[in-house]
């Protein structure tokens, strides 16, 4: 967080009113087709400070610069990047030539492409494009960055951590379709506490349909951050009338709400897409009405909160919660198996270890990959991405390599913990900014370079060294959790109550988080779990919060359940009470689950519909191997392949899976329809079900959601062929007549740009064209597709494959 700058004094005494969409004033005011509005700031820079001056003169605080698209990559796709600075500091020039001494944010967008494993991009590459552009907006003069319309957690993290780099006041907002998640499945609260532990100054919405949309998010975020919040929705949600984009709408819809906003903390309000001069004159006058005394109710630090989260889910750590169990066993220590899943790359063993953890109970899962003959950075980075699309809760990156830990951090989307940090000197300098950086939590060692102290005040003094130290690097000290280490009682007796004594005193004195292995305690010795659970139990006496156990060990469970109850964690015993009191119910009953004769086979389909919903790629083509010692090919496709990705589907229409498990379906099935025609093509004439032309049309540069539509395409089996974006019509309609493509799908984000699909319809028709066209796109709906003449319309990548199998037939 940049201190003293002009956003957060303007925040402290007044609501900041931002300005609206610029694309539609641009469209107005330009005497000129533009493919990305950035070309009108070498071409017509006059219509651009039009727009500006119209935002101003309506009463915005805070405008925009016209640079949303204005990174490498996007200015690439219309031949404008050897001209990239150019763009950004003329951007600047005439936004504070119309802002006078009003504020200047500079737009930033996404790039458009997918990270990797499903795109071309990787983490390192993506900071060094948003770097470029944003320290040429800082050399402009900008006041602070906004970075908008995210829909991928790791690519808003990336643009945040360039920014911090450039020294410059970060609003950071993401975009939520109607169920409250992002495209990649990221909630409001796991986006909140991410870009909290990212220190950005405003965490905000925006490009939502609605202010009332916009609300329940902003509750949402509100009750895991205290950091000031904005809010940029849509004027509705757009339809087509007359072959025009409508937003429903209005202004004095649009300010309903603002006191309910400014209680949860709301300190930028303006619009996006559809909203104009006539929305920010009414929301400032709306504003106004809020003096300082209502302003001056902020809402309270949730001190004594420990935040961690997934992607798509998180925790709260508090004295006055149950214990969360975190994980041991992805730890090859001992472990023949996970040494060899980790040196053959075993990703779908790995996956399932975590997996079953994570049923069991684990509440966060410890990953060490501790091998010295494998390329650690390399296996770290790709078991983290695994892991995330295998379970949703928190990881602990665990190891003693810098490096290791980076790569790690780089693939994480949600807000991680680490685990170590020492009071080494050199051990605080590796790893302390690696938290900061990433927005990650910490475990304290109380140990140095002098080794484990022996007595508690020295332990005690090193865990106050990591607090301090933490505090320098802006880490907060919620994010902090001191492990006091515990020694085997095989070795050294007399030192295991001493890290008893010194949690009690941890908890009593530095008032933080505390966690233990506890199954160090036991090691080298006989009747293990006995130890454990006892040492577990007089641990979480003294206020253990976060136990590192077996989480498959039952009577690990029950202690830890029985603590919860007799500590206070577990409020009038309700967990206890309903657990076990359903145990003893169900004593003495038999077992009704269903299992499929072996000896059928049916067995290994099932197996194979478990690998598509789980995304395992490593194991389809095992499965199928032996599926078809007893299925025919046509068989395997019917009973498991189908039927399973048709479940993704489901899975994913009912917010359950999202972008990450849909690819990895789509990839595992694709998988299986390879491994079938490679060997068995004898058995079923297995081809592609039709050629599919796909294309973002002209003056629309956005491709990100055309790409998702490529990939689940062609993983159903079609043949795709992918023109790009910003493409003009009488390339489309060659292209598909060249290729005799069965279909033409059609992309369009912008409102500026749907017209062009009708056009790209008329010129197909009267090129007799013998195909059909389906349309889609953020802005599109099914009037609007049938106003134009489209066969169909798709409100995503995986209802277009439906209607497109189905209009097969």
């Amino acid at each position: 967080m940049v201190k003293g700058n002009r956003l957060l004094t303007a925040l402290n005494n007044r609501i900041l009113v931002g300005d609206g969409a610029m694309g539609t004033l641009l469209q107005k005011y330009s005497r000129h087709n533009f493919s990305a509005p950035e070309e009108l700031i070498l071409r017509e820079p006059g219509v651009v400070l039009r727009a500006h001056r119209e935002y101003i003169k309506a009463g915005a605080g805070l405008i925009e610069t016209n640079t949303f698209g204005a990174n490498r990559l996007k200015l690439r796709t219309v031949g404008l990047e050897e001209r990239i600075s150019e763009i950004n500091l003329t951007a600047v020039q005439l936004a504070k030539q119309a802002a006078g001494d009003m504020l200047v944010a500079a737009s930033v967008g996404p790039t458009g492409q997918l990270f990797q494993p499903y795109g071309k991009l990787d983490f390192t590459e993506v900071v060094a494009i948003y770097l470029e552009q944003l320290t040429l907006l800082r050399e402009g003069g900008v006041d602070a960055v906004l970075i908008e319309t995210m829909s991928d957690l790791r690519e808003l993290k990336s643009a945040v951590i360039a920014a911090r780099q450039v020294d410059i006041p970060i609003i950071a907002q993401m975009t939520f379709n109607q169920n409250g998640f992002t495209l990649t499945g990221n909630t409001p609260e796991v986006v909140a506490i991410t870009l909290d532990s990212l220190n950005v100054d405003v965490i905000g919405v925006n490009c939502v349909d609605g202010m009332d949309v916009a609300i329940p998010l902003l509750k949402r975020m509100a009750g895991v951050t205290n950091r000031p919040l904005s809010v940029f929705p849509n004027a509705g949600l757009p339809f087509c009338q007359k072959g025009e984009t409508v937003f429903p709408g209005k202004p004095v819809d649009f300010i309903r709400g603002i006191k309910e906003l400014i209680k949860h903390n709301v300190r930028i309000i303006g619009g996006c897409c559809g909203t104009t001069p006539e929305f920010i004159t009414a929301l400032k006058k709306e504003t106004e009405l809020f003096r300082m005394e209502s302003l001056a109710q902020r809402l309270p630090e949730p001190v004594g909160t420990l935040y961690l989260s997934s992607s798509s889910d998180y925790i709260e750590v508090r004295s006055d919660q149950a214990v969360y169990m975190i994980g041991e066993k992805l730890n090859p220590t001992g472990r023949h198996d996970l040494r060899d899943a980790l040196q053959n790359k075993n990703w779908s063993y790995l996956r399932k270890v975590a997996r079953e953890q994570v049923e069991a109970g684990a509440g966060l899962l410890d990953v060490n990959i501790g091998l010295p003959d494998i390329k650690k950075e390399l296996v770290m980075a790709r078991l983290i991405q695994e892991l995330q699309l295998e379970v949703n809760v928190p990881l602990v990156l665990d190891s003693t390599e810098s490096g290791v830990l980076e790569a790690g951090l780089k693939e994480y989307a949600g807000k991680a913990l680490i685990n170590s940090v020492n009071g080494d000197p050199a051990s605080i300098a590796e790893v302390m900014p690696l938290a900061a950086r990433y927005g990650a939590a910490i475990i304290g060692l109380t140990l140095d370079q002098e080794g484990i102290p022996s007595t508690v005040e020295q332990r005690l003094v090193i865990a106050r060294r990591i607090l301090a130290a933490a505090e320098q690097y802006g880490i907060k000290r919620d994010d902090v959790i001191i492990d006091p280490l515990v020694l085997t009682v095989g070795a050294r007796q007399k030192e295991v109550l001493l890290a008893i004594r010194t949690l009690e005193k941890i908890k009593e004195e530095l008032g933080v988080k505390t966690t233990l292995g506890i199954s160090n305690v036991s090691h080298g010795l006989p009747a293990r779990n006995l130890i454990n659970r006892t040492y577990l139990a007089m641990a979480l006496g003294a206020g253990l919060d976060l136990p590192i156990v077996n989480p498959f060990n039952e009577q690990i469970r029950d202690t830890i359940r029985a603590a919860n109850l007799l500590t206070g964690r577990d409020p009038d015993g309700k967990a206890f009470l309903q657990l076990y009191q359903q145990a003893e119910n169900r004593a003495g009953g038999g077992n009704t689950s269903f299992r499929v004769d072996p000896g059928t086979g049916g067995e290994t389909i099932t197996e194979i519909k478990q690998a598509v919903l789980d995304g395992n790629q490593e194991r389809i083509s095992g499965l199928i191997e032996q599926a078809i010692k007893v299925f025919t090919a046509k068989q395997i496709i019917e009973q498991a392949l189908i039927p399973a990705i048709n479940q993704v589907g489901d899975l994913y229409d009912q917010g359950v899976y999202f972008l990450p498990q849909l690819i990895k379906g789509s990839e595992t099935v694709q998988a299986g329809f390879d491994y079938l025609k490679e060997f068995f093509a004898e058995q079923i004439d297995i081809k592609e079900k039709a050629t599919v032309l796909l294309a973002t049309v002209a003056g629309d540069v956005h491709d990100l959601g055309k790409n998702i539509v490529k990939i689940v395409f062609a993983n159903h089996g079609f043949r795709v062929i992918d023109l790009g974006s910003n493409i003009p019509s009488e390339q489309i309609v060659s292209k598909a007549l060249e290729y005799q493509v069965d279909f033409v799908g059609l992309s369009a984000l912008m409102t500026t740009t749907m017209a062009e699909m009708g056009q790209v319809i008329k010129l197909l028709k009267r090129k007799h064209y013998p195909g059909r066209v389906i349309i889609g796109g953020a802005v599109t709906t099914a009037d609007f597709a049938r106003e134009i003449g489209a066969d169909f319309y798709a409100v995503d990548a995986l209802d277009g494959v439906r209607k497109i199998i189905n209009s097969l037939r």
